[in-house]
Formats: structure tokens, sequence, C-alpha cells
């Protein structure tokens, strides 16, 4: 029961506009600096761990290349010795190679293994002193030698020290084996270079052979440790996959943002890869540290966007409920007096639409009752601008009347059920009411399947009125055509329309009650327009001598005739027209 009461509270707090103002305003900034937030830590992490990566492999290439320097420094001396030797014709005995090499820095022990009937050269004589120093001790010097050949550097753990042994192969001028000489360098010096750098000594790192056999590691926890990858770590199994690939690259766990980064290079002279390892939280500490102050500044916001809404919505929300209750009033019917507009704003601009809204829909229930649904409101707009048009009553006014008939419908209703008969009358009622409305004309009633309709000179000459009555009444007898049309293809009888127009002094105005009242006529002339209209024949139009005089080129006269008329004194001419819209 608790739980309901607290959902229906929420959910009436949402329904509220102070509340829905708060959820609509803060879910939108909420979600926008989450995405913002989102994507510029994933942009800045991406970036500083590009960064990183691109620093690592610097490091590691410098790395490399100290390694290689010391590694390939007996080599070149080497180098230097045998050019020197075969410059000046003088031999080299491997003691005196060893104690060359020897006397070098981080050089432990060279030995010399070859046959000693290789060391003369067959090709050149040499020079006495250079054959008294081969048979010098029993030792057969190298004599024009070169190096043919260098190992790859053999990591061995001993007692003492780590060494790293490099074996030289020689040949003679022909190519014929020499020896080697095997060169054994002290592992930590050939490290002295990178062990000296900072990262070397704060960040994780470790050289690896080809197969992945830890050579050496910043890690004591390592020390049990002997190949790389062996304890299924994602990471390191990465690093070998991508090693045999690539000469050098990057490579990330598999969280994000990466809890470990490991960066490796592989050294050109020697079959080693070095490799460094970095911390994920270290790395990003700076980007996570936004991350915290742009949570903070985001609930901030939130807090300062909640405060603004307590401070400013009140007035918003004052205005709103005056006009929701206006609103109300409204819909009964209760238009009352406009709210006062005190300000430029949109809520200003707002109760001023309201204002302006009101008077419309007062406006159209007034033209609605004074009118009804049958003259175009456009129209019932000029009618309203007569001083006279929404009284009750009226004046006496000269206006031409027009009535139309259907020719035999009560026979005709007899033999259809009253849904068809319905049905037939609302299809061609909605015809003949659009086009009286575009003719200004104003529909007095319906009686039976009969309109009666007058034309009003509010503005327009008497002629101009005719002529316009004319044009509509022609029109519906045009309009017949089409709509009998359609009455063959629905299996229905066709139907013909009789006209009467008549043009007369009446009484025009509202006519009714203060309750319901309507705009119509009063006088003789409107009976007089049924009895001419009692007279058309089928598709006829038939007008009255006063609607005559008004008659323009347009208008051809095809038959005329005298009759006698119900309550008229005295014989009408009659005349049966026909309109052409262009004159002859």
């Amino acid at each position: 029961m608790k739980n309901f009461q607290l959902f229906k509270f929420k959910t009436l707090q949402f329904r509220t506009l102070q509340g829905r103002l708060i959820f609509f305003l803060l879910i939108p900034v909420l979600v926008l600096s989450f995405f913002g937030g989102l994507l510029s830590f994933i942009y800045t992490r991406n970036i500083m761990l590009n960064q990183w990566n691109e620093s690592a492999v610097l490091k590691l290439q410098r790395a490399a290349h100290y390694i290689e320097d010391r590694i390939l420094q007996p080599i070149e001396l080497l180098e230097i010795l045998f050019q020197n030797s075969n410059t000046e014709r003088s031999a080299l005995f491997p003691d005196r190679i060893a104690g060359f090499l020897e006397a070098m820095e981080g050089v432990v022990q060279v030995d010399f293994a070859g046959s000693p009937e290789k060391g003369y050269h067959p090709y050149a004589d040499p020079s006495p002193m250079d054959k008294m120093n081969m048979k010098r001790g029993n030792r057969m010097g190298l004599y024009r030698s070169r190096i043919s050949g260098i190992s790859d550097p053999e990591y061995r753990t001993g007692d003492a020290h780590e060494t790293v042994t490099i074996t030289v192969s020689l040949s003679g001028p022909q190519g014929e084996d020499m020896g080697r000489l095997d060169i054994q360098m002290r592992f930590d010096y050939l490290l002295r270079d990178i062990t000296r750098m900072g990262w070397w000594q704060s960040d994780l790192a470790c050289i690896v052979d080809q197969k992945g056999k830890y050579m050496a590691h910043t890690n004591m926890i390592m020390n049990e440790r002997k190949f790389l990858g062996d304890e299924n770590d994602f990471l390191e199994r990465a690093i070998l996959e991508k090693m045999k690939q690539e000469p050098f690259g990057t490579v990330n766990s598999r969280e994000h943002p990466p809890k470990k980064i490991a960066g490796f290079y592989k050294l050109e002279q020697v079959p080693w890869t070095i490799i460094l390892f970095g911390q994920g939280d270290k790395i990003l500490k700076p980007i996570v540290n936004y991350r915290n102050a742009f949570a903070l500044g985001s609930f901030v916001l939130v807090l300062v966007i909640l405060m603004l809404i307590r401070l400013h919505v009140g007035r918003m929300v004052d205005y709103i409920k005056l006009l929701s209750d206006k609103s109300k009033k409204v819909a009964k019917g209760e238009y009352g007096t406009p709210i006062p507009v005190d300000s430029e704003d949109e809520i200003g601009q707002l109760i001023l639409c309201h204002n302006t809204m009101v008077a419309g829909l007062e406006e159209r229930d007034f033209i609605r009752n004074s009118f009804g649904r049958y003259v175009d409101p456009e129209f019932a707009k000029i009618l309203l601008d007569h001083p006279d048009a929404g009284k009750l009553g009226g004046k006496r006014r000269e206006v031409v009347i027009m009535m139309s008939d259907i020719r035999g419908f009560t026979a005709l209703s007899e033999t259809l059920s009253p849904e068809i008969i319905i049905r037939i009358l609302n299809q061609y009622f909605s015809i003949m009411i659009q086009v009286i409305q575009n003719h200004n004309g104003i529909i007095v009633d319906f009686v039976g399947d009969s309109i009666l309709a007058f034309f009003e000179p509010l503005s327009d000459s008497m002629a101009d009125t005719v002529s316009r009555c004319i044009q509509c009444t022609s029109q519906m007898q045009a309009r017949m055509s089409g709509f009998n049309k359609d009455m063959q293809e629905r299996a229905l009888p066709e139907l013909a329309m009789g006209i009467g127009i008549n043009a007369g002094q009446v009484i025009v105005g509202n006519i009714g009650s203060s309750t319901r009242a309507k705009y119509g006529i009063v006088g003789s002339a409107v009976n007089i327009t049924s009895r001419i209209q009692a007279m058309a024949d089928k598709q006829e139009i038939l007008i009255s001598e006063a609607v005559h005089p008004y008659l323009d080129t347009r208008v051809n006269i095809k038959n005329s005739f005298s009759a006698d008329l119900k309550g008229v004194n005295q014989s009408m001419l009659l005349y049966v027209i026909e309109y052409n819209p262009l004159p002859a």
C-alpha cells in the first residue's frame, strides 16, 4: 500500500508542469552531459593511448640501438684488426686477437678454435719476417683472413654472472675455413645504457629471445618465470603473435579502457625483443581525473537547473493555470473578459493569442447562430460588417431570390426506400450548397427537395447581383449532368431540376429569438418566387419581369409566356433563359 501511494505521488508530480519541466529539462541535460562526457573521454583516452604507444616505441627503439651498439663493438674491432693486417701483410695470432678483445670493456673471455695449417696463404709469398712470426711459439698466425659470419648471440647464465656469447666465423681469401672466435660479453654491460633510463627503472620491462624466453626483466616477481606467455596471459600471448608479424608495435589488454598496455621492438642485428609494459590506470590517470571532475560539474549543473526552475517557473505556472481555467469556461460558452497582458515575452504572446482565439470563437458562434450552416464563412464576415446584420429584425431591401425544386421527386420517393431517398438528397444538397456558397448566395431554408436562397447586393449593383444569381443557377443545372451520371452507375433514377428567379422588396435580417435566430427574408416576393419555380419545366431556369431589366448580353431568352400565378392579381410575363459564359 505504501509503495502504491508513493507511485501515485510520483505520477501526480510528473503530471504537474513543474515536474514535467524538471523531467524534460534535466533528461536532455543529463543525456547530453553523459554522451558528451563519454565521447570526450573516449577521444582523449585514445589520444593518450596513442601518445603512450608512440613514446614506448621510441624508447624501445633507443634501447635497442644501445644494445646493438655494444654487441657490435667487438665485431667492429675485429674488422679493423683484419683490415690493418691485410694492408700491412702481417699475420694476426689468435692470442693477440683475444688480448685486444678482452681488453675491451664488457668482454669476459675470447676463445679461438681452428686448423693451424690453414693459417698460411698458399697464393701469396709472405716475407721472411711473416714466416718467422707465423712459426713463433708453434702457433700459426691468421694471414689475410676476414669475417665470414656472425652467429646469433647466445644467452648463458653462469655462476658468477650472466653472459652473451657471439661466435665469429673466419675465412681466408678463397673462402676456406680459418676457424672461429667465441666472444663472451657480460649481459649487464649490454644493458648498462638502458638500465640508467628512468622508464627501465620505474616501469615493467623485459628482454626475450625469438622463442619468448626471458633474458632480462625489471620485476622481481617474474624471477620464477621462464617464458613469455607461459601463464596463458592474453596480453603476453598477443605480443608473441604480433612479434611474428611486425618488427615493432603495441598491444592492449581486453578491458575498456585497457588495464595493461605493452609495446615491443625487435632488434635488427640481434634476435632479441625488448618489451615495455604499462599500467592503464597510471597512463590514463589524467583523463580519469577529468572524468570525475566532469561528473561533479554535471551534478552541480543539475542542481543549478533545479534552482532556476524553482525560482522562475512559478510565474509561468500561475499564468498557465489562469489560461487553463479560462479555457474550461470558454468550453462551456462563457467567454468572459480578456486576460490582461502585462509582458511581451512568450507568456504574454500566449495570453494575447488566447484572447484572440476567444474573440474568434465568440465571433464564430455569433456567425453560426445568426446565419446557420448555409452561408460561406467569408461572406458571413462581410455581412457582419454591416451595423444591423447581427440585430433581431431587419431592413427592407431589394434582393434577388432563387428557388429550385426536383421535378417528380415526390412520386419517385414512393418507389424507393427511405435510406436511399436520404442518401440521394444528401448528395444532391451537398453539390448545390457548394455552388450557392461559391456565388455568395444565402440559403434560407430547405423545403423537402426544394432550396430557397437569395442574393443580397451589399456592395454590388442590382445588375451584378442578378448576374451572380443567374451564373449560380446555370452552374447548378450544369452540375446535374455529373450527378445523374453517378446515379446511373449506381442503378438509380436520374433527376431533373426546375429553377425560378425573382427580384423584389423583402425584409432582410435575423428572424427568431435571442436564443435561436437565422438570417433570412420575409415578403411577398418570396411567395412569387415559389410560384415561378413551380411553372419551370425540367432543366429550365425561369425568371420574372422584375429580373428581366437587369439581364446582360451573356443571357439568352429562349422563350417567354404569360402566366397567372396564385396570389397575384394580374398575369405575369415569365422568361425561359440560357446563360452563355462568353458574350455573343
